[in-house]
């Protein structure tokens, strides 16, 4: 902090003693990384997202338990296999083999209602090249051993996190809660019940469906996605034909942003979405959560979140989600400028500069207005005393989070597309760093040499 404060003071003496354009100046960075998206060890900026479920659910009656519904209403739940595998761990159990029978009859309860005729569960794929390597590591995900599972008799290791700390470990654990599942399910399921488990075999692109007896691959749910978040998505449009009424089982703020999104899409009557444990448990319907907010809102979610921070991109210094939601629901005109975010992989310079007018609306500027933000950090500057932080990055820097919230939109608006087949991240706001993707967060030349020499001078 002493040395960005002495930076600045730097600028402010030389511009008044020497011919310096202090706008110009202030174009670019003046820093290693962007610290409006960055911390100063280049880590990304995050936010609080669950903010934005307690924003959506305004006005909406969330209740703590699901309404019995007609007779003739068939149910559906689909839960997130690993969310469940966190929150349950290893249920005490020895050996992998006692585990996956405690998990069991956790995920088939549902079936035993009268009503409910299908249970998916899902899982995710931890790939070695993905756009969000930097939320891995921040969760701890690297250096524990990996521990193949050779059998149900393989002891479950003592040190849980440290094990799950391992990508590798998780895809081996799916892959073998995968195929125990399928032999449970053959031997336990009542009869005319179905348990859909996608994700779990073929490196995550095969989908089982298991009944009493029997087994069979499901077509067309072979898909390619990364993320349960969205593959939950393509698994309720593929549950429609089986029932009217979905529940989904998640944590993940995510998944009710796409739910909502693409809702007239998937196509079904009711749509739940349960969340929370224990006294905070609650269901929130999405049918009415997308009916109050209004399709122009709704087509705006996913380039919202995507730009005001998610776990692949950073967000804003000092922009909390709920006072951009704030602006967005008043403005139209920034709705459909959101709503344009992921409609295609690459960046259009329309979208952009529609973007970065609504960025630009975000921060205070008294009595003035600008579509530009490399102006907006001069007034800004100018005007009050300000910490860099708190001033909006350079248009450079803009440009590629917008890239990488722009591609992280676009994944999400495909959820309902098996096979995705998604362009390479890089050049979309990421780029290849020890073979390993790694946001852009700063230009290959951040400043001008002049500049630089004129900021570490001495002046008197």
């Amino acid at each position: 902090m002493g040395a960005d404060r002495d930076l600045f003071g730097r600028l402010l003496i030389v511009a008044n003693v020497r011919q310096i354009n202090l706008k110009e100046a202030l174009s670019y960075e003046l820093s290693p990384v962007p610290v409006a998206l960055a911390h100063p060890d280049s880590s990304l900026r995050k936010t609080n997202k669950s903010v934005l479920s307690a924003v959506i659910e305004k006005g909406i009656s969330v209740i703590p338990r699901l309404p019995q519904p007609p007779t003739e209403t068939t149910s559906v739940h689909i839960l997130d296999g690993m969310a469940l595998v966190q929150m349950v761990k290893s249920g005490s159990a020895k050996t992998f083999g006692e585990m996956a029978v405690k998990y069991f009859p956790i995920i088939t309860d549902p079936l035993h209602q009268s009503n409910c005729n299908r249970v998916d569960i899902v899982f995710d794929q931890y790939w070695k090249v993905s756009i969000k390597a930097e939320e891995h590591l921040r969760r701890g995900s690297a250096n524990s051993l990996e521990i193949k599972i050779n059998g149900p008799t393989t002891p479950v290791p003592k040190q849980w996190v440290k094990y799950m700390a391992n990508p590798q470990n998780k895809v081996n654990l799916c892959h073998f809660l995968t195929e125990l599942f399928c032999n449970l399910g053959q031997e336990k399921l009542p009869l005319n019940k179905k348990l859909v488990i996608g994700q779990g075999l073929n490196e995550g692109k095969e989908a089982l469906s298991i009944e009493k007896g029997h087994w069979e691959t499901v077509p067309s749910l072979r898909s390619d996605h990364e993320e349960a978040d969205t593959t939950l998505l393509l698994h309720a449009k593929n549950a429609v034909q089986d029932g009217v009424r979905i529940i989904i089982q998640s944590p993940d703020t995510v998944v009710l942003v796409l739910y909502t999104s693409l809702f007239q899409e998937i196509g079904c009557e009711e749509l739940w979405f349960r969340t929370g444990v224990k006294d905070k448990l609650r269901y929130i319907p999405v049918h009415d959560v997308s009916r109050a907010l209004g399709s122009k809102l709704c087509k705006a979610l996913p380039g919202f979140h995507a730009v005001t921070g998610c776990d692949s991109n950073s967000s804003l210094a000092g922009i909390g989600k709920k006072k951009v939601w704030d602006a967005l629901s008043r403005s139209q005109v920034h709705q459909e400028s959101l709503s344009l975010l992921g409609e295609r992989s690459d960046l259009a310079q329309d979208v952009t500069t529609r973007c970065t007018a609504f960025i630009c609306s975000l921060y205070p500027l008294p009595k003035k207005t600008t579509t530009s933000v490399d102006e907006l950090r001069y007034l800004m500057f100018c005007q009050s005393k300000q910490k860099s932080e708190l001033l909006p990055p350079t248009s450079d820097s803009l440009t590629l989070h917008l890239k990488r919230a722009n591609y992280q939109a676009f994944v999400w608006r495909n959820s309902l597309v098996a096979m995705q087949e998604l362009p390479s991240p890089e050049n979309h706001g990421w780029e290849f760093e020890d073979e390993a993707l790694k946001p852009v967060l700063m230009n290959k030349d951040p400043a001008p040499r002049s500049i630089l020499e004129l900021t570490t001078c001495n002046c008197k």
